[in-house]
């Protein structure tokens, strides 16, 4: 096993900067693993994907032997016979992974070996999901083939072409007395001329034959529009029978509800409109105007600084729509690179480009099909992208890359930005008819320090909902605290409330009720500096500061008072009358 000694070197390291050059940017965006070997084995090139399934980070795999990172790799066995191994299973870190590994030759000489895998482990549990539904399915046509306890078949004068044996055990008769004969005279009170003359079918008919009722479905048999005749099928001898189907039928609705709602889960709105807390003029304004337009088809533009909650307004209007058991797709236009940005919303075609999933796949547009498609910082989409959605968004119709095929799309779009649109289009940063395709209803989220005593209400709904989600039993803020949260500006709006609850929340573990101390240190130096209110009486102005002061030199010295006295330039005895002054002889004792 000397090889696992051997360093990259030489042709080989030719070999990692080869693909590295060419195709780092490729294999990157590649959802599957992938993983290359020089020709003795060592990697060369691994990407994130392919790092994620082996558990390592890059640093980890690159350089390394095959063996050492997977004890049984097919890598090797290509190298060795330079055969390729395709959809081979394997084990990797108790996950179920399928992968093709294949030798990569360069004129004609051997240079290494690739392998693409890919986790099916979530797949293979669906498919086992699906295949128990599916014997639940088969086991059901089963049991209706057997509640047809009788079949007849009859031509356009009602004489009888076709009986099965069932129906003529049930009849007490033989086959060959019944074929051949006017379907009357061998099934007492039959409807099958009925259904001949009218042509509409008859089901759940019950009728008596032997004196026993049955069930009986009759159905005209039809060639080019001209009753040829009728088939009759015996439903159920017994009427219990249908009582147990209708009870499976059930369950099996049950089910099927169960399976909807989860499916909604994932893919639908999370949030409604009670999630959005405030009773301020301008939230009721924006509210209103958002429960207003839902039902509607038109596009929306929510516009609002960051983390003043847009995506919460657009989970909440797509689920008070008419599309609400469609999906929400929702997609950042900041937070993918560009080049893959249009692949992602409009899919590509199989052999679009180099690495493209085999079978193509499906954008964000097509997945929202039926449903709503939010559109998050679209103020940084690339300008070409918005001419293609221009189009989507005018002619309801969508191309993948690769594609020569145009589908129809039902999709409403909701976009949401905190940038000036209205500058971006005189700068050329932003199209002018894009704009005005998206603004066609404009909703303003106001900044949380525009709120007034909303920021309390939220800041109350926060601290429930942190409690419940880290098992924590805070009741409430002190007066000190709330007088903070309310006179703060609020740069970050709610995201940052719900992050500073959130710590003050680990601070306060085993107290029920959050503090000034339980505050971040910049809060509250923001506190101390500008909102503490200020008075016009300087003996007051100089009394504060002097509180601080102390507050402060205490905490430094961790309350030993000579040592913060000489810091202060007093004598003890002057900071003990101070301390006495500002009741805060307990700080520190």
């Amino acid at each position: 096993m000397g090889y696992r000694n051997r360093k990259l070197k030489g042709t080989d390291r030719v070999m990692k900067d080869y693909f590295a050059e060419q195709y780092d940017e490729v294999i990157e965006a590649v959802y599957n693993g992938i993983l290359i070997v020089n020709r003795q084995g060592y990697i060369v090139m691994c990407n994130t994907s392919g790092c994620h399934l082996l558990g390592k980070e890059k640093h980890e795999v690159i350089d390394k032997h095959i063996t050492e990172i997977v004890e049984d790799s097919m890598l090797m066995k290509v190298l060795l016979d330079e055969k390729a191994r395709l959809n081979r299973p394997s084990t990797i870190r108790s996950k179920t992974v399928i992968g093709n590994s294949s030798p990569i030759y360069k004129n004609q000489e051997l240079i290494g070996a690739i392998a693409v895998f890919q986790d099916i482990t979530e797949l293979k549990e669906a498919v086992s999901q699906l295949d128990e539904k599916e014997k639940e399915v088969n086991k059901l046509k089963e049991m209706l083939e057997l509640l047809y306890d009788g079949i007849v078949m009859v031509d356009r004068e009602g004489i009888i072409t076709m009986i099965n044996q069932r129906y003529c055990d049930f009849l007490e008769i033989k086959m060959e007395d019944a074929v051949g004969k006017y379907v009357n005279d061998v099934i007492k009170n039959s409807r099958m001329h009925t259904v001949i003359k009218t042509g509409q079918p008859e089901t759940g008919s019950v009728m008596e034959v032997n004196n026993k009722k049955i069930m009986v479905m009759r159905t005209p048999i039809k060639k080019n529009d001209e009753v040829v005749g009728a088939i009759g099928k015996v439903m159920f001898t017994d009427l219990d029978d249908l009582k147990t189907l209708a009870s499976r039928l059930n369950v099996l609705e049950t089910r099927l509800d169960f399976y909807k709602k989860e499916l909604k889960k994932a893919r639908g709105a999370k949030y409604s409109f009670k999630q959005i807390i405030g009773e301020s003029l301008k939230i009721i304004e924006a509210k209103e105007l958002a429960l207003k337009v839902a039902p509607s088809r038109s596009t929306i533009l929510i516009r609002g600084e960051s983390g003043t909650g847009k995506e919460l307004f657009a989970h909440a209007i797509h689920e008070a729509s008419n599309r609400a058991e469609g999906p929400l797709i929702r997609l950042n236009c900041a937070a993918i690179p560009a080049n893959i940005l249009e692949a992602e919303l409009f899919g590509y075609e199989e052999g679009a480009f180099t690495g493209a999933r085999k079978g193509g796949k499906p954008g964000k547009i097509e997945q929202a099909q039926g449903g709503t498609l939010f559109l998050d910082e679209i103020g940084d989409m690339p300008l070409d992208m918005q001419v293609k959605l221009l189009r989507v968004l005018q002619e309801k119709e969508v191309e993948r890359i690769g594609g020569t095929q145009v589908s129809q799309v039902d999709i409403r779009v909701i976009a949401a930005t905190n940038q000036n649109l209205e500058e971006m289009v005189k700068k050329g940063e932003f199209r002018e008819d894009l704009y005005y395709r998206l603004n066609v209803i404009h909703i303003q989220i106001p900044p949380l320090r525009e709120r007034g005593r909303d920021i309390i209400t939220t800041a109350l709904f926060l601290l429930d909902k942190l409690n419940k989600e880290l098992g924590t039993n805070i009741t409430s803020f002190e007066p000190a605290v709330e007088q903070l949260l309310m006179q703060y500006h609020w740069p970050g709006n709610v995201r940052e409330l719900q992050n500073i609850i959130e710590r003050a929340i680990h601070m306060a573990i085993n107290e029920s009720i959050i503090t000034l101390d339980h505050l971040p240190p910049y809060l509250i130096d923001v506190w101390e500096d500008e909102l503490v209110p200020a008075t016009y009486s300087l003996a007051k102005e100089i009394e504060k500061s002097e509180q601080a002061a102390i507050k402060r030199v205490l905490k430094y010295c961790q309350g030993n008072r000579s040592k913060a006295a000489e810091l202060l330039g007093i004598h003890r005895a002057s900071l003990y009358r101070k301390m006495e002054k500002y009741n805060l002889l307990d700080l520190h004792s």
